[in-house]
């Protein structure tokens, strides 16, 4: 007679690991690569959408694993050239026309 051997794993807290190991492995060149093209081949407003999502999953995977991952800088160094750069020469520019115009010159 064949005896029946049960076998338990205890997998409490397995959850947290597995998430971190898959947010661990993500890469976001490849989304930073089409962001860029989004941004010059179609419409800046949807280049701009994108980069603001990818950079919230990125910023999720580095909450969650406490690193960067890969590509996090990419996505940061497209909106800064793309958006704020832009903003701060568009502000000066106009801020200096009107210390130009109140001067009198």
């Amino acid at each position: 007679m064949s005896e029946k051997t049960e076998i338990t794993v205890n997998t409490k807290g397995m959850g947290d690991e597995i998430v971190k190991a898959v947010h661990a492995s993500k890469s976001y060149v490849a989304t930073a690569f089409l962001t860029l093209l989004l941004y010059y081949v179609g419409f800046f407003i949807i280049g701009l959408i994108c980069n603001i999502v990818f950079l919230s999953q990125s910023n999720e995977s580095k909450r969650i694993t406490g690193a960067n991952p890969s590509g996090r800088g990419c996505l940061i160094f497209l909106l800064w050239v793309h958006i704020i750069i832009p903003v701060v020469f568009i502000f000066l520019f106009l801020t200096g026309g009107v210390l130009v115009g109140l001067s009198g010159y």
